[in-house]
């Protein structure tokens, strides 16, 4: 004969077979919800892109599912730059992001005549800039504002991967504005 001694009652069956599988069902669920956030990449904010040798010297590239440009330089130097500025991140309403000035753009001359003596050193020569048509702003390749001494494009740090992949940092937002002599002063990002 099995079971419980007399006189102490036997817990009945259902009750430990319905704690059995509640405890084994919540074990599972603990392990999908783990296995989707591990494979989510629990967003550091890395975004790896294509290798160096996807990127002309010169060109300048859209990433829309970062919503940034990857820019590179004569020189070989890299920029990855937003392309919502401070006024349109702020705006409520309406927001337009930059996007490059065509070549062939009627409007290209005038602007480059017009503010080609506030373009940064490294910009020199260039003729790419990027505007925006909600408020009017202007800004060299290099992320500088040259139409008003206000916030510069936002810039994200740019490194290269043991693969020779261009890696964006855009967990570290770089904020700046044009103060006198300082370029790129930084400032708070908001």
């Amino acid at each position: 004969m099995t079971g419980a001694p007399p006189g102490i009652p036997r817990p009945p069956v259902a009750l430990g077979c319905t704690a059995m599988a509640a405890a084994v069902g919540l074990v599972g669920l603990l392990i999908a919800l783990g296995v989707v956030f591990l494979e989510s990449g629990s967003d550091d904010g890395k975004a790896t892109l294509d290798p160096v040798r996807s990127y002309a010297l010169g060109s300048v590239t859209y990433v829309a599912q970062r919503n940034l440009f990857v820019v590179r330089l004569a020189t070989g130097d890299f920029y990855a730059l937003a392309d919502l500025d401070a006024a349109n991140r702020a705006s409520t309403t309406r927001r337009c992001r930059v996007g490059p000035v065509a070549a062939t753009d009627p409007a290209l001359p005038g602007l480059l005549e017009k503010l080609g003596s506030r373009l940064s050193p490294e910009a020199a020569g260039s003729t790419l800039v990027f505007r925006e048509d909600c408020f009017g702003a202007v800004y060299d390749v290099t992320g500088l504002r040259l139409d008003a001494d206000e916030g510069n494009l936002d810039r994200y740090p740019v490194e290269l991967d043991g693969k020779g992949n261009v890696v964006v940092n855009t967990a570290k937002r770089q904020c700046s504005r044009r103060e006198a002599a300082a370029l790129f002063a930084t400032i708070p990002c908001k």
